[in-house]
């Protein structure tokens, strides 16, 4: 029988524990991918989650631009509401002394 190389024993039995510890680690390396992969998940659901609540408080955030705006325009209207109340009265007292 042709063999390449021949090992001794010991040499052999080396490279039966360097084959078996590679194997170790190739689990350990993919345990760990794993588990990242499972934490970059949860980070990409967390994310998502803050991104929707965002939106969600920007579009409620613009509704008070809106409350500012009718705020000013309410007191407008209660300043004219004012005057008219005053000259409805002024015109009441008018027609009732004639």
């Amino acid at each position: 029988m042709f063999t390449l190389w021949t090992l001794s024993p010991v040499s052999e039995q080396r490279w039966i524990v360097a084959l078996v510890l590679g194997a170790v680690v190739l689990l350990v390396v993919i345990a760990l991918l794993q588990m990242i992969l499972m934490t970059a998940r949860r980070i990409l659901t967390s994310v998502s989650d803050i991104w929707t609540g965002g939106k969600r408080i920007a579009g409620n955030t613009v509704n008070i631009a809106h409350l500012k705006r009718t705020n000013h325009l309410a007191g407008a209207l209660l300043d004219s509401a004012g005057s008219i109340a005053s000259a409805a009265q002024r015109i009441r007292k008018a027609t009732q002394s004639s």
